[in-house]
């Protein structure tokens, strides 16, 4: 089942993730930033504890280079006493490597022929055992002992050039222990302030590796000095000592991180780099990722001194951290979803009870009983507006029942009175009795059940009598004054055949009594069947069309309709209609037909259909029909239609 699915079936199971989701988002949020905040801590800290090892180192191999120079240069400024004697010398290196226990061999190497009898090298010297520590004089200098100073050795060349104190570049002792070494010499003047001698203390190197290893900031850092030449002074394979050219190794291997942190330590520069990789600097790094390097110079002797810490290592604490919290987080959450679950379902059981009965009552049960709630709180409030709800649908359903059947009667009493109305009007249009050529066709579609429009034709001594009108209003009211005024006139063009008194008479039976201000429009019309003489009267109706050879209007007198004033006097015109013209009646349903955009049929639309001229009464209906109906389309009927044609063909 899905997720969406489960979560839109149950309130308590959607609050409870969302408040999850809003707690997890705020947890891990506030987790994230003390976390950040620790790892930043812990940088800053293994940052000052790396300077602070750094700072601790430099200064202790500072000092003891220091106390070699002094020492060095101490034992110069009295060596006129002792280096000018052969026998002497020897006295000299003595006391120098008596007086400073990290010195492992003093020498003095004379000038060419100094001692005419020693030959062109001559340099005595006093090494200390490494093992025994017993000094052993020894003299060095000459082929014989692959030692030709003068031309070859650093020491010699380059302090008589600077003519001060030298620290030459560190090297592998190889005349006897193999061992790293550096050395510093300082010239001896004569008299004339030429240099004669130049006095060489020659320094083990192993004390270096020993300070910096035990300065290192952590257990599992690691420290290499370079050299001047980028050789190794320290190394943690000591097969890498003065035998790798850092500079040229990093070089091959392409590396731009290492290539600059070289140039950075040869430029005695200190500072901190992170690099992802130091394989060419250390053959292995435990763990693997990335690795912080502290760099510092010693100055005195132009070294520079790294320190290596697998940042895995530093946040390792912070890591583990991070980890016992999200195992944390989620212990946490699981056990507040499962709380929050209990607490939120048992809140919502009379909601769920309230939701079962209301299920009843959607059903058609008014009367289900509804849930007894104790708490006066929202669901409290939501199960009395049901209750309320209930008995209010219960007492619109009645209401409603007897509406409808109500509504039911009066329906079908509307039906029975459109049948009656419909009754009234003529609905079998037979050709007329010895006068076959006067076809006649009508027409009545009401807006309502029933409406208020008539229409009736009869024939009385060789004269057809027939009428068309609207009455004001729709529905009931007007159906009824359609009613008295259609038998009205019945009964009086009975014995009546002027078109005008009838009409008057009509219009004095429907002003008395008019308290519904109701009137008609009527048009009535004497058609001599044998002639074509019409006589007729207008009350407010709209004037027939004539159609024949061509299309027009009857002249109407603007008489008022009936129902307004008693006694007015209406006009009664004449006019002889020609063979072959049809007399086409109708009420304002016709011209004020609308569509849905409220235009109407008009009179223009009227004449366009009447110009295909139909042959006959119902053709020129139908056809008028169609034509409305086509231009109202979807819109609903605003108003009866009638309409009554009479072809005289005679």
């Amino acid at each position: 089942m899905r997720l969406p699915s489960v979560l839109n079936k149950s309130v308590a199971t959607r609050t409870t993730w969302f408040v999850l989701a809003i707690m997890t988002l705020i947890m891990v949020t506030a987790g994230v930033i003390q976390i950040r905040y620790i790892r930043k801590q812990v940088a800053i800290e293994t940052q000052r504890q790396a300077n602070h090892s750094m700072d601790g180192a430099i200064k202790v191999i500072d000092n003891r280079i220091a106390k070699v120079e002094t020492a060095v240069n101490t034992a110069a400024s009295f060596a006129y006493r002792f280096a000018t004697d052969k026998a002497m010398a020897d006295t000299l290196l003595r006391r120098l490597i008596v007086a400073n226990e990290d010195i492992a061999a003093a020498t003095l190497m004379y000038r060419a022929d100094y001692f005419p009898k020693e030959g062109r090298y001559y340099a005595p010297t006093i090494s200390r055992d490494p093992v025994s520590g017993h000094l052993e004089p020894d003299e060095i200098g000459g082929p014989e002992n692959d030692f030709c100073y003068l031309e070859t050795d650093s020491n010699w060349i380059y302090t008589n050039k600077l003519d001060t104190g030298y620290w030459c570049l560190p090297y592998v002792d190889s005349m006897s222990t193999k061992r790293a070494m550096v050395s510093y010499s300082v010239p001896l003047h004569d008299k004339s302030g030429d240099v004669y001698a130049i006095l060489c203390a020659d320094v083990d190197l192993k004390w270096v590796k020993n300070i910096v290893e035990g300065a290192k900031p952590y257990e599992y850092s690691q420290v290499f000095i370079l050299g001047r030449d980028s050789q190794y002074v320290c190394h943690p394979d000591e097969a890498w000592v003065q035998t790798i050219n850092a500079a040229d190794k990093v070089k091959r291997s392409q590396s731009n991180e290492e290539k600059l942190l070289i140039e950075h330590m040869l430029h005695w520069e200190r500072g901190i780099d992170t690099m992802e990789e130091i394989h060419s600097l250390l053959p292995y790094q435990e763990p693997g990722g990335p690795v912080i390097m502290y760099f510092a110079p010693v100055e005195r002797v132009q070294w520079s001194i790294c320190f290596t810490i697998p940042e895995a290592k530093v946040m390792e604490q912070p890591n583990r951290l991070r980890m016992n919290m999200i195992i944390m987080l989620i212990i946490v959450l699981v056990v507040i979803a499962i709380i929050m679950r209990q607490i939120i379902h048992s809140q919502l059981l009379p909601l769920k009870a309230l939701a079962s009965s209301t299920a009843e009552v959607a059903k058609g049960d008014f009367k289900a009983v509804l849930p007894k709630i104790d708490t006066q709180d929202e669901i409290r409030e939501l199960r009395d507006s049901f209750e309320n709800m209930q008995i209010s649908l219960s007492e619109y359903i009645e209401q409603l029942q007897e509406t409808t059947a109500s509504k039911a009667a009066i329906e079908s009493e509307l039906h029975v009175a459109t049948d009656i109305q419909m009754s009234m009007l003529p609905k079998e249009f037979v050709p007329i009795q010895g006068h076959d050529d006067v076809p006649v066709y009508g027409q009545l579609k009401p807006a309502k059940a029933v409406g208020g429009d008539l229409f009736d034709y009869y024939v009385r001594d060789e004269t057809l009598f027939f009428c068309i009108g609207d009455v004001s209003g729709k529905g009931v009211p007007a159906a009824l004054v359609m009613a008295v005024t259609q038998a009205m006139f019945r009964t009086v063009s009975a014995h009546e055949s002027s078109p005008a008194n009838i009409v008057m008479q009509l219009n004095a039976s429907q002003t008395e009594n008019n308290d519904s201000n109701m009137f008609a429009t009527l048009f009535v019309g004497a058609l001599n069947l044998n002639s074509g003489h019409l006589r007729y009267c207008n009350a407010g109706h709209d004037a027939p069309l004539l159609i024949g050879q061509g299309i027009g209007l009857l002249p109407c007198d603007p008489n008022l309709p009936i129902g307004i004033i008693g006694d007015w006097k209406f006009s009664e015109q004449e006019a002889d209609i020609y063979a072959g013209t049809t007399i086409f009646l109708y009420t304002d349903g016709l011209t004020e037909a609308e569509d849905v955009t409220h235009q109407q049929f008009g009179d223009e639309r009227i004449i366009k259909v009447a110009e295909q001229h139909p042959a006959t009464p119902k053709q020129l209906i139908d056809v008028m029909t169609q034509a409305v109906q086509s231009f109202v389309g979807e819109a609903e009927q605003s108003d009866d239609l009638t309409m009554l044609a009479i072809k005289f063909k005679q």
